[in-house]
This record gives structure tokens, sequence and C-alpha cells, in this order.
């Protein structure tokens, strides 16, 4: 218990702390671009979540003892750094000219182009199948492991347009890992950290102050896929899965904020806690 209140105590002042120096340097820099309300406010903050997941693999590789478990967990959290830098370049040099997974390997196929879109998919997928080798003895569960853990950081991206709804997503997921499975007690530190680093930079987000960008809701979202990887069974896993195909492929033909606005509860939700 003494070890969980640490992680979500760090967690909290990470993010905290993390905020304020992030609307400092993001500003100074120019990292900035337009919002939905045409604001110009920092891209990519979702950078607190990488340096707080690169101190938590340094604290855990120097100072714990791992066993097999929080070894595996450790060299989850690495590939989760790969995963937010992929999204961070997509920040930083990514256009606006092509949008959707269609709209990428259409680029790929047709231009022979390569975007930095594109570029990110193959990294997240690369990664997932890094992590579902690690996490899975069958072939099956190997596929469908692979398939959460990109289908989850796509999600949380999709999600990313308007303030606070990436975040809600993200506690969506969580929720459903403690609801509809069992978080295992190596994975309990790292669940708790992150958490509470959302939560405490929940008011930038829901105030519109700063976007996650794809730093933040790609990492995010493939966070989430490796706590619902180890928490659900099989069966739950091919249930999210189609699920989550369903909304993908929904997403490529029709707008998913169209949709929220359209109905009452989703709009409900959507604009809980936002000041705007």
């Amino acid at each position: 218990m003494l070890a969980l209140a640490f992680w979500a105590g760090s967690g909290w002042l990470i993010g905290w702390w993390g905020m304020r120096a992030i609307d400092y340097i993001f500003c100074r820099f120019g990292w900035l671009a337009a919002n939905y309300r045409g604001e110009m406010i920092p891209l990519g903050y979702g950078l607190v979540f990488s340096m707080a997941l690169l101190v938590y693999i340094i604290i855990c590789a120097t100072v714990a003892q791992n066993g097999s478990n929080g070894q595996e967990l450790l060299l989850a959290c690495g590939l989760s750094l790969v995963v937010s830098l992929a999204g961070w370049l997509d920040d930083r040099i990514g256009g606006d000219d092509v949008k959707g997974i269609r709209g990428h390997f259409r680029a790929l196929w047709c231009e022979r182009r390569i975007t930095t879109g594109a570029a990110k998919a193959g990294m997240i997928m690369s990664c997932s199948l890094g992590i579902s080798f690690l996490s899975a003895s069958s072939f099956g569960e190997r596929v469908v492991n692979a398939l959460l853990l990109a289908l989850a950081a796509n999600f949380i991206n999709l999600l990313d347009v308007r303030p606070g709804r990436a975040l809600k997503g993200f506690w969506l997921i969580m929720l459903l890992c403690l609801a509809a499975g069992t978080v295992p007690e190596s994975v309990l530190p790292l669940f708790a950290y992150t958490l509470m680093i959302s939560f405490a930079v929940a008011p930038y987000d829901f105030s519109g102050r700063a976007m996650l960008g794809d730093t933040g809701a790609n990492l995010l979202g493939f966070l989430g896929g490796i706590f619902c990887v180890y928490a659900w069974s099989l069966s739950v896993k091919c249930i999210v899965v189609t699920l989550l195909l369903g909304l993908h492929f929904y997403a490529e033909g029709a707008s998913l904020t169209v949709a929220i606005e359209k109905n009452r509860i989703l709009r409900c939700l959507d604009q809980w806690g936002r000041v705007r």
C-alpha cells in the first residue's frame, strides 16, 4: 500500500508541475497549434506523460527489485515511449493534408509517399506486436493483444479533438480494466501513477488551455491497452477488439463529433467538466 501511495502521489506532483513547465516551454519555442476554436495553444502536452513514464522506468530499473513480470512491464513501458515519440514527431512535423488510416495508406500506395501518420502507425503496430509476444503464449491471443493495443492507441487519438474528450476515453478504459477484469498487483503502481497524472493535467485540458496531441493521445491509448492486456480474459479482449474495429470503420466514413452531438447521453458526458 505504501508503494501504491508513493506512485499515486508522485504521479499527481509530476502532472501538476509538468503542466506549468509545459506551458512555459511550449510557448517559448512556439510549439503551438490552433484548436477547434481557432485559438493558439500548446500542442503535445502529452510529453508530461512521456517524461513521467521515463522517470518510472528509471526508478524501477535502479531501485526496485523486479522479477520476470516486472522486467516485462518495464519493457512494455519502453515500447510505450517509442509510441509517444512517434506521436511527438507527428505533432511537430506532420501535415494536415492527409486524414484517417485510409488516407495515410492511400498516400503510401498511390503516391508512394510515407506520411508521418503512416510511419507512426507502423511504429505503433510494431510495438504492439512486441508486447503481444511478451504477454501471451498462444498465436491467437498474441494477435488479439496486438490488435487491442494498436486500436486502443488510435481510439484515444480519435477522441482528441475536443477538450477533455481523450482523457475521458482513457478513464473509461481504466474503469473497464477494473470492472471487467483484475489488474495484477505488479501493474497496479503504474496504473495508479498514470491515473493520477491524468487527474492532475485535466484542468488544463478541460479548459482548452493545452492539447494532448498525438504525443499523449497515442501514449495513453497504448498504456490503457497494456492495462487491458494484463487485466482481461481472452473473451473480453475479443469483444472489445470487435467493438473497436467497428468504431474505427465508422470513423473512417463519418464524424465521431457529429455522432456524439446527436446523442443526448454522449453529449452530456462530452460536456461534463468542460469550461468551454
